[in-house]
This record gives structure tokens, sequence and C-alpha cells, in this order.
């Protein structure tokens, strides 16, 4: 059932043409950074996007223009993730999982603090703020093992689902912005 309903998800946002995506992703970005969460987020730990994902480009872009440290994943086998800075884009190589990361070994990884905001990917959500992801369990162990409190889940409206399936190990973000809906 949860897989069946994350292929459709994908496949439905992948259908979505560029601009409708590139425009829906523009508001979301909008709605986020009018936040006090960002606001007042002096880090601001997110996912460099890949295909039909909400982009993220502008939203790191801005970061930069209010001198905040931007922190991206690199995922490893075995659900190791782990954050880095960037300061640019310069750098970027598509990993094997297809994402765009920078070339820095665990050595640089920077862990966030209480005040940091997190913003996580995901193909579906529901309005009790749960998460699907890809099937990878990367941002569901990483939130374990730092119990991060300022989770923000970005996604386009229609992914934004009444329930979806759950199991034991998933966690709940605190927040989901669509271009529609703030669900707080």
């Amino acid at each position: 059932m949860k897989n069946e309903l994350r292929k459709e998800m994908l496949k439905k946002r992948s259908a979505m043409p560029e601009y409708e995506r590139d425009e829906k992703s523009r508001i979301i970005k909008e709605k986020l950074i009018s936040l006090d969460k960002w606001k007042k987020a002096e880090r601001v730990f997110t996912y460099v996007n890949m295909g039909s994902e909400v982009n993220t480009t502008e939203l790191i872009k801005q970061a930069w223009n209010e001198n905040k440290k931007v922190f991206v994943p690199i995922a490893k086998k075995d659900r190791l993730m782990y954050f880095v800075e960037i300061s640019s884009f310069d750098g970027m190589k598509r990993s094997n999982l297809g994402v765009m990361e920078p070339e820095e070994g665990i050595e640089k990884e920077v862990k966030p603090k209480k005040d940091d905001l997190v913003i996580v990917p995901g193909s579906m959500f529901d309005l009790s703020k749960n998460r699907c992801g890809y099937g990878g369990g990367y941002y569901d162990t990483y939130g374990e093992k730092y119990q991060l409190e300022k989770t923000v889940g970005i996604c386009f409206d229609f992914q934004l689902l009444d329930n979806i399936p759950t199991e034991k190990y998933d966690r709940k973000l605190n927040m989901i912005i669509t271009e529609k809906r703030t669900v707080n």
C-alpha cells in the first residue's frame, strides 16, 4: 500500500510541468522565509532538490543572502547521512543515489543544534505531520539520532494527504508547507 501510494505520488509529481513546479516552489519559499522559525535560524539544514522535488536552489541562495549558514546532506550506504556546510554550488557532484552533493568526508560533518531549521523532502505527507520519504529511511534515522525539533517538510499540495500509512520508526515533522497550506 505505502509503496504503491509513493509511486503514484512521484509519478504525479514528475508529470508536473517545470514552469508550474518553479512557480509553486517560489510560493513555498516565500511562505517559509516569512516564518519566525526562518527569521530566527542562523543555520539552515536543507536538501538540494533533485528531479521533480520542490526546488530549494532559491531558498539556499536566500539563506546565503541573509548570512545564514547552509548545510546539505551527504548520504552513504546503510542509512548513514551527515550534513556539511556549503557556501556555493561549486564542486557539487551527483551521488550514486542521484543527489547533488559536495565531495566532503564525514570529518566535515556539522551536527544540528536545537535552534537550527531542518527542511526535509518527501514523496508524501499527511495532516498529522507524518512524512513518507523515498524508502531509504535516511531522514528518519537522522532525526532519531539527533532528536531534531524544528523540522519542516516542504511539498506540493497534492502530496499532502489526509492520512498516509506509517510505521513505528517514522518521525513526525513540526510543520509542513505547500503552496496552498501550512500544517502547524
